[in-house]
């Protein structure tokens, strides 16, 4: 759910997912603050310049940083780095990102911050990595960061490309 104050600032969103998902791997520009509300994970964040969108596969596993969230967590993603938040705890998580406005009052898309779409695939030039594209250690990762936890992934299975 995105949302709009007064005077064009601060903008954001509010997304909450199950348990057992993570959201795709995306990029965008500076100055999204996010906010832990409920549950836990981590989040993976790396440059997209030197990771690409197979960081593990490109031998740059190394530039991936994993950061742990939970309730009252505030991390802030680099400038046109890639990241993705993982749930791994036993109820729903939430979070709630806040960034800059705009001079102007428009009305934009909540992932539209930048000149980067947020939705919009790699695949058609836009800064989100589909499931079927991304590393397969990141849902390897995922499924043993669950399985740790007494909990299993929800997730339809992927076909990587």
């Amino acid at each position: 759910t995105a949302y709009r104050m007064g005077r064009h600032w601060p903008n954001g969103h509010i997304s909450e997912w199950e348990v057992g998902i993570y959201h795709k791997a995306h990029r965008h520009g500076p100055g999204a603050v996010i906010l832990g509300l409920t549950g836990k994970g981590y989040v993976l964040a790396w440059p997209h310049e030197s990771g690409g969108m197979r960081p593990y596969q490109n031998g740059f596993g190394e530039a991936v940083f994993e950061i742990p969230w939970g309730p009252m967590s505030i991390y802030v993603p680099p400038d046109n780095w890639y990241h993705q938040h993982f749930n791994t705890g036993g109820e729903p998580a939430r979070h709630i990102a806040v960034y800059g406005g705009t001079d102007r009052p428009v009305v934009r898309d909540f992932g539209s911050f930048s000149d980067i779409p947020v939705l919009v695939s790699e695949r058609d030039g836009g800064g989100l990595i589909d499931y079927e594209d991304e590393d397969p250690f990141v849902r390897e990762h995922f499924e043993a960061e669950l399985a740790r936890e007494g909990l299993r992934c929800t997730m339809e299975p992927v076909t990587y490309r």
